[in-house]
């Protein structure tokens, strides 16, 4: 057999090309189910995900706003607390106030008059 292109017109050589023409289809078209499959999976996982975003964000919207009712209770028991607390402290000073005032003008006013250390070492 000699190089001249004569080969090409065989039937068997015919029949091989058509078959590598026929796997080169049936791969192509495989690779464009397997796209289209990958794009519908990727699709189906987005909204699923979507989905559990939006149900999460559902519930935390909703516990945050029965935390939101909790906070103002506090708040509002805070204030009171320290309303009764500043009473207590004014209360406190009023019934004490003359008995400190004394007993500063007891300690200033009683003199108990000392030579000093220095002055009485020097003797």
């Amino acid at each position: 057999m000699s190089a001249g292109g004569r080969g090409v017109n065989t039937p068997g050589v015919k029949k091989l090309l058509e078959a590598e023409a026929k796997a080169a289809e049936l791969v192509k078209k495989a690779r464009n189910q397997k796209q289209v499959r990958m794009k519908q999976a990727r699709d189906e996982a987005e909204a699923e995900i979507n989905a559990y975003r939006s149900q999460r964000e559902q519930e935390f919207q909703r516990k945050q706003t029965a935390n939101a009712g909790n906070t103002g209770d506090v708040a509002a028991k805070i204030k009171k607390d320290t309303e009764v607390k500043l009473s207590d402290l004014e209360k406190s000073v009023t019934d004490n106030k003359q008995q400190v005032i004394q007993k500063l003008l007891d300690i200033v006013c009683q003199v108990d008059p000392q030579l000093h250390i220095n002055f009485a070492a020097r003797k």
